[in-house]
């Protein structure tokens, strides 16, 4: 994904916009240049994994829940 990659300041708890990694550097390295210019770049890396909330906990239960409609249905 293109827009996986957020940055977050370890300064000041400002956030980059979802992005690819390297826009992400560029912006939090902007950012720092900025307001913090006499300090290292740090801070916290976010990593988007889909845009999906949905994993495969989720499909397993879903599953289940329909597997249980069927036999109720049944009896």
């Amino acid at each position: 994904m293109a827009d996986s990659y957020r940055y977050r300041c370890g300064e000041c708890g400002h956030r980059t916009a979802w992005g690819s990694e390297s826009q992400g550097e560029q912006a939090i390295e902007t950012h720092y240049a900025h307001r913090h210019p006499h300090i290292a770049p740090g801070g916290v890396v976010e990593f988007r994994k889909g845009s999906s909330g949905c994993g495969s906990g989720c499909l397993i239960a879903l599953g289940i829940v329909v597997l249980l409609l069927i036999i109720a249905s049944r009896h």
